[in-house]
C-alpha cells in the first residue's frame, strides 16, 4: 500500500471535525475479509465507525446475509470488495469499480449507482456457480459471484454502496482451486486511505444531520424496524420533494400507524 504519513496527519487534524458515520465493508470469504480488516485497522483512520460482515459466497448467500445485517445495524455506506475472474490473461490485474453488473441468471442488467468515481468504471458477470469456462462469460471480460447481490439490496434500503473488484486469475478449471495467499496478498494493492477519505467525503457533502424524530416515534408508538423505516421513508421524501415532511405528516397523523407507513410508502 502506498500512502505518506502527511497525509494521515490531515486525516487525523479533520477527525475532530467530522461526524462519524456508520461504514460496512462486506467481503464473501473469511479469508479476503480477514486481510482487509487488518488494513484497515492499521491506518487508525477513526473519522468513521467500520464494521466487517462475511456475507460467504453467491448472490443468494449475499443477499440474506446483507439483508439480515442492515435489519439490525445503521448503516450510512456500504463497501464491497472481492477478488474477481477475468476472461484473458490480457486484461490488466489492476483494481477497478462497477458500473455495471449482467446477472448470469437471466442476464438482467443492473447499474449500480456511482456516487464517486474511485476507480476506472467497467462491467462485470455476476454469476450464483463458479464460471469454469471462457465461454459461459457472455462476453463480459470480468465474472464474480456477488455484485449483483450487493447492489440490489443496497438499492432496495436506499443505502449508498461501492463494489470493487481485483482481478484475481483467468477463468479455467483452476478457479475453483484458491490459492489463499496470493488472494490475500492481492486486495493489498487497494489504497484503503484514499477510500475512506472518498467516503467520508461524499457523506459529508450529501447526509445532512439526523433530526430528533422521537416525537414521531411516541406519536405512532414505532416498533424499532418500522421506526427505521419510516427514517428512511422520511429522507426519500426530502430527496424526491425538496420539501420538509412535516406537512405531510400534519394532513396524515390521525391515521392508523399501518395506515400511515403505506401511504407515506407511496408517495
Amino acid at each position: 500500500m502506498r500512502f505518506t504519513s502527511r497525509r494521515k496527519m490531515g486525516n487525523k487534524n479533520n477527525e475532530l471535525n467530522m461526524k462519524k458515520y456508520n461504514i460496512l465493508f462486506a467481503c464473501a470469504l473469511s479469508q479476503e475479509l480477514k486481510t482487509i480488516k487488518s488494513l484497515i485497522k492499521n491506518l487508525n483512520f477513526t473519522a468513521l465507525k467500520i464494521d466487517f460482515l462475511q456475507t460467504w459466497v453467491g448472490n443468494y448467500n449475499t443477499i440474506y446475509s446483507l439483508k439480515d445485517y442492515l435489519s439490525k445495524n445503521k448503516t450510512d455506506f456500504i463497501v464491497n470488495i472481492w477478488v474477481c475472474g477475468k476472461a484473458s490473461f490480457d486484461l490488466k490485474n489492476d483494481c477497478f469499480q462497477v458500473a455495471r453488473i449482467k446477472n448470469n441468471s437471466n442476464f438482467k442488467e443492473s447499474l449500480p449507482t456511482i456516487y464517486f468515481k474511485f476507480l476506472d468504471l467497467k462491467s462485470i458477470l455476476s454469476s450464483e456457480k463458479v464460471i469454469t469456462n471462457t465461454e459461459e462469460m457472455s462476453l463480459e471480460d470480468y465474472v464474480d459471484m456477488e455484485s449483483f447481490a450487493i447492489d440490489f439490496v443496497a438499492s432496495k434500503e436506499k443505502i449508498p454502496a461501492i463494489i470493487l473488484k481485483k482481478p484475481f486469475d483467468f477463468v479455467s478449471l483452476d478457479s475453483k482451486k484458491v490459492d489463499i495467499e496470493a488472494m490475500q496478498n492481492s486486495l493489498k494493492d487497494l489504497d484503503y486511505i484514499s477510500l475512506l477519505e472518498n467516503i467520508s467525503s461524499y457523506l459529508g457533502q450529501n447526509t445532512k444531520n439526523e433530526e430528533n424524530y422521537d416525537f414521531y416515534k411516541e406519536h405512532f408508538s414505532f416498533t424499532f424496524s418500522e421506526f427505521e423505516i419510516f427514517k428512511k421513508l422520511v429522507n426519500r421524501y426530502k430527496a424526491l420533494h425538496k420539501t420538509d415532511f412535516k406537512d405531510f405528516f400534519e394532513r396524515f397523523k390521525n391515521l392508523s400507524k399501518k395506515e400511515f407507513l403505506e401511504i407515506f410508502d407511496k408517495v
